[in-house]
């Protein structure tokens, strides 16, 4: 009898061992996570303060709606530096931004109706917003490979707001921005089509209508955008054509090598870098010839 109760008394110390460790663990777990917390808020401080810097640097300023393709475009491929040698400053809103989470066609229109204030006072990542009158010059807009998976025509006049990815919908969707951008003529936009995607995560129908709809933007939204607006503050980045190769899907020489994976690898993201901005500087040239024309017209 003795002996069982030893040998309980022993095991419910183990046990108590046991669960002291446990908590030690993760007290010490939680702590851990504490501290990088902190250091992340520290990083993300000192983002804000480099902005802030860079702000004093430069006056023209572009905001970015993207993911991690856009990421990669801005930093793998050079993007940033290349802007910043233009003497634009380029600040990137993504996952954890307020107006960066949703990227999608369909969340364009609701986007741009209500959060325009938000994309013209964007200071830097994780949502810090100008306090002080300076906004972004620029509205650069991408949505990511998935949204080039299209699955089916869809029925005109589409829907803007759901999420089903068909060509009518996705009209629907850039017909409803039409006017906000117009209403803006102060600020120039740009959209970046979104990439394709690699073979085996789409259908050659999908990645067909991926290109109609882009082919569409390009060569009859733009146009009819500018002649009914009368304006030139809106430009098309045609990613897609440039990533695709014959059958609509990501190029094999850009694919990353990971089975399913669509990000274009360093060498995508250098090319579309280098392309947008060759894409770019006449874009922003006109631009700011017609804005420095308004403001010579305004005040004379």
């Amino acid at each position: 009898m003795n002996k069982l109760l030893i040998l309980i008394l022993v095991i419910s110390i183990a046990g108590n061992l046991v669960g002291l460790f446990a908590i030690y663990k993760f007290l010490g777990a939680k702590r851990a996570i504490e501290y990088v917390r902190m250091d992340l808020d520290r990083a993300n401080e000192r983002i804000v303060d480099l902005t802030g810097v860079l702000d004093r640097l430069h006056n023209k300023r572009m905001i970015f709606l993207h993911h991690s393709v856009g990421h990669g475009i801005l930093y793998d491929g050079g993007l940033r530096d290349s802007m910043l040698a233009m003497g634009i400053l380029v600040k990137g809103a993504t996952y954890g931004d307020d107006i960066g989470q949703s990227t999608d066609v369909c969340d364009w229109p609701q986007k741009f109706r209500h959060d325009m204030d938000k994309i013209f006072s964007f200071k830097a990542h994780p949502n810090s917003y100008y306090s002080d009158g300076i906004t972004n010059d620029i509205v650069t807009f991408k949505s990511c490979f998935p949204n080039s998976d299209i699955t089916g025509e869809g029925t005109q006049p589409g829907d803007p707001s759901t999420r089903e990815k068909t060509i009518a919908n996705f009209k629907a969707a850039f017909l409803e921005i039409q006017s906000d951008m117009a209403r803006h003529n102060d600020k120039l936009f740009i959209y970046v089509t979104a990439p394709p995607l690699v073979p085996e995560i789409t259908t050659p129908e999908n990645a067909r209508r991926a290109r109609e709809f882009n082919r569409w933007l390009v060569e009859e939204y733009l146009p009819k955008y500018k002649t009914e607006s009368g304006l030139d503050n809106f430009g098309i980045f045609n990613l897609f054509d440039i990533l695709a190769d014959g059958n609509n899907v990501l190029k094999e020489e850009f694919r990353g090598g990971k089975p399913g994976d669509s990000h274009p690898n360093a060498r995508g993201s250098q090319l579309a870098a280098r392309e947008f901005m060759a894409f770019f500087r006449p874009l922003w040239e006109r631009w700011q010839g017609k804005a420095q024309s308004s403001l010579t017209q305004t005040s004379n």
